[in-house]
């Protein structure tokens, strides 16, 4: 298509305007851009980076293609940290993602400690459920009808993971503790250009909100539950 449109730019002032109305309505009747996003956030995402290629961690991921904020980057060469509480989840990311990845199992926390932390997972594949909060596994159990497991986790300072290199972009989703993880960052020390976190409340006031503003983000997008905040400037 690119080639084409690259010759059809060349011979156009030759063509007839019926012509040209033609081919142009051919062409934007056929224009498809195809996310894997839920709500489309990987698009506006790659928009703002445009052609650069850098590094990302993935906290809370789904999936290395379905419903994931970080497969088109992926696809345009980043390389990430991947971060979830289940090995299935993972390894699948290790085999998709080769060696531009690194998966790490654990819960992300605000501080290092030595004792593990419960983590509560839905009877179900792939679980969009899963979650380190007992109050939203009881929610979500009565709400869905589904039985969660109980298993216990190592805790990793989210400090110390943004210590171990620059990430461009921060894309976070574990079930109702985004906001949490967000407010232990140590924005003295560490600002990504782009943070993106699920809200259950995304229209509305939050400290998190707050803390953002406050260390110079600005919100480029909500999107379903989503919200993309960034460092850098709008152009």
């Amino acid at each position: 298509m690119k080639l084409l449109l690259f010759f059809y730019r060349i011979i156009k002032k030759y063509l007839p305007q019926k012509i040209n109305y033609f081919i142009w309505d051919i062409y934007l009747s056929n224009i498809s851009t195809k996310s894997y996003s839920q709500y489309g956030e990987d698009l506006i995402i790659c928009n703002y980076f445009r052609e650069m290629q850098g590094n990302y961690l993935d906290i809370g991921c789904y999936h290395p293609k379905g419903i994931s904020n970080t497969h088109l980057l992926h696809k345009k060469g980043w390389k990430g940290v991947v971060v979830d509480i289940d090995d299935y989840k993972l390894n699948l990311f290790k085999n998709r993602r080769g060696n531009k990845i690194e998966i790490i199992k654990g819960a992300i926390s605000s501080s290092s400690s030595d004792y593990k932390v419960p983590v509560y997972k839905f009877n179900q594949p792939f679980s969009p459920y899963d979650t380190l909060s007992k109050e939203i596994a009881d929610a979500r159990s009565k709400q869905k009808n589904i039985e969660y497991k109980v298993d216990e986790i190592d805790q990793i300072d989210i400090n110390t993971l943004l210590n171990k290199k620059y990430f461009d972009i921060i894309n976070i989703d574990v079930e109702g503790l985004d906001e949490i993880i967000i407010n232990s960052i140590d924005f003295d020390k560490y600002q990504p250009e782009m943070i993106v976190y699920e809200s259950f409340e995304p229209f509305l006031p939050s400290k998190t909100k707050e803390l953002l503003c406050r260390n110079g983000y600005k919100l480029l997008f909500i999107s379903g539950g989503s919200l993309g905040y960034i460092k850098g400037k709008f152009d």
